[in-house]
């Protein structure tokens, strides 16, 4: 006697039976009393979150078919269950691409909203964000129907359609006045945009491109490393060294600076591809030129004007050629290349400079010696009409004295009446100065003494 097996399936799990002819499963929860020659298989069920989802298969058809959760899956006795995948998120500005393997086609899934991929469906791609679109940014979009090019300005969070891919997010062009922008067109031709111009502020149109110069930079400008596309048209320096060898056959090295602008952008673009490298070859051959016909004593007195006449020629068309204006260049420094020679030139040097500054050392000295002149003069001029302004006022005293005394004496003789003599009353005027005087004596410590001639002395004997 065989005895029956009883299977208690929980709320969560399935059990795959099997028999000689035919398979089936058995959800919980419940018992289940397995049969003779029954195979039993106990699985658990799929717990399938909120952004969750399956691809089960029927082994039978081969058919699959999307499973999403949130729920507890089962499989029939037939199907297969696959990875448990994530739902894709998308974010208001964001989009995915997604091809139909069996159809082939292509289409564009945009936020908000979360994705679930089906059985014949695949993820093209990563999830991209919008491209945003004002007046300072555009995007260029090319169709892959027809190939052409469209630029979209208009205002936007743009995503492209299926039948559209992005070429190129632009920026707006802004040139500020000094600026130039040269532009090849799709016919190889060039324009030229200006910052004086009204249009200063604008998009690159489809199929133009902004002209990228490589110049050269550097001390000794034997790099092109200097990529520009905005062209700046004001007056600006520029320095560069090199070797050069004298008539007395001493090797120097010369650095000098160029002030130099870009005049005319079309002659430029037309005639070279190196502005900059065409300047100071053209300079260093007529340098070196010049300073091979010339001494290292006269070309170290004259340096300036000897570069400056060797560079700036007026009859030489060789920058205007080119667009390009040469307004001064001058000389930064000298030095040789032999040790030696360049160990004396530095002895030179520091001699002229110290004469120079003994020279103005003494220069100095004899400035202070004529401001101590310059001011002692000044100070006896003073001291003169000093003297002469105090002259002036004690002849002005004495003669006011005088004529106060004057006036006093001619008051007294008047005052005596007209029947003395003017002898007596002057004899009168004289006792009386000369009493004046005793008693301004007598109040000092003064000493008087007095002539015989001085004394009125009568003797008188009365019997």
């Amino acid at each position: 006697m065989i005895i029956p097996w009883i299977y208690y399936v929980q709320a969560d799990e399935q059990l795959l039976v099997e028999s000689l002819s035919r398979r089936w499963t058995v959800n919980g929860p419940r018992r289940y009393t397995a049969q003779p020659f029954e195979r039993i298989t106990r699985r658990s069920g799929l717990v399938l979150g909120p952004t969750e989802y399956v691809y089960v298969t029927d082994s039978l058809t081969g058919q699959e078919r999307l499973e999403r959760g949130p729920q507890l899956l089962f499989p029939t006795a037939y199907e297969e269950i696959g990875t448990t995948q994530q739902a894709l998120p998308l974010k208001k500005n964001q989009y995915v691409r997604i091809l139909d393997r069996s159809t082939g086609q292509l289409r564009v899934e945009r936020g908000e909203q979360s994705i679930y991929l089906q059985p014949n469906e695949t993820q093209i791609g990563t999830i991209e964000a919008g491209y945003n679109i004002d007046e300072h940014h555009a995007v260029l979009v090319r169709s892959t129907t027809d190939g052409q090019l469209n630029l979209i300005t208009t205002p936007q969070v743009f995503i492209p359609t299926a039948e559209q891919e992005v070429i190129e997010h632009r920026q707006r062009i802004l040139l500020e006045n000094h600026e130039v922008v040269v532009i090849k067109d799709r016919d190889g031709r060039y324009q030229f945009r200006r910052g004086s111009q009204r249009d200063r502020s604008f998009f690159l149109e489809p199929y133009t491109d902004l002209v990228t110069f490589r110049w050269s930079s550097g001390l000794h400008k034997d790099k092109r490393n200097l990529i520009i596309t905005h062209l700046d048209i004001r007056p600006k320096f520029m320095w560069y060294a090199f070797e050069a060898r004298t008539q007395d056959n001493v090797e120097i090295m010369i650095d000098i600076t160029f002030f130099w602008q870009l005049a005319d952008v079309e002659a430029m673009i037309v005639s070279t591809d190196d502005a900059p490298g065409d300047i100071c070859a053209h300079a260093r051959s007529a340098i070196i030129q010049a300073v091979s016909q010339t001494s290292l004593e006269r070309f170290l007195a004259n340096f300036n004007s000897i570069v400056r006449d060797a560079v700036i020629v007026p009859e030489d068309g060789f920058y205007a050629e080119r667009g390009v204006k040469l307004h001064s260049v001058e000389v930064r420094s000298i030095t040789c290349k032999d040790a030696n020679t360049q160990r004396v030139l530095q002895e030179i040097i520091q001699e002229t400079t110290n004469r120079l500054n003994r020279l103005q050392k003494q220069e100095s000295e004899n400035e202070i010696k004529v401001k101590q002149l310059e001011g002692e003069i000044v100070a006896q001029e003073t001291r003169s009409r000093l003297l002469e302004l105090q002259r002036r006022i004690a002849q002005a005293e004495a003669e006011t004295q005088g004529l106060a005394e004057a006036e006093r004496v001619h008051a007294f003789i008047q005052g005596l009446g007209t029947e003395l003599p003017l002898s007596e009353k002057l004899a009168i005027f004289n006792i009386l100065r000369r009493q004046e005087a005793i008693a301004s004596l007598s109040q000092g410590k003064a000493q008087l003494y007095l002539t015989p001639a001085d004394i009125n002395l009568n003797i008188e004997h009365r019997a």
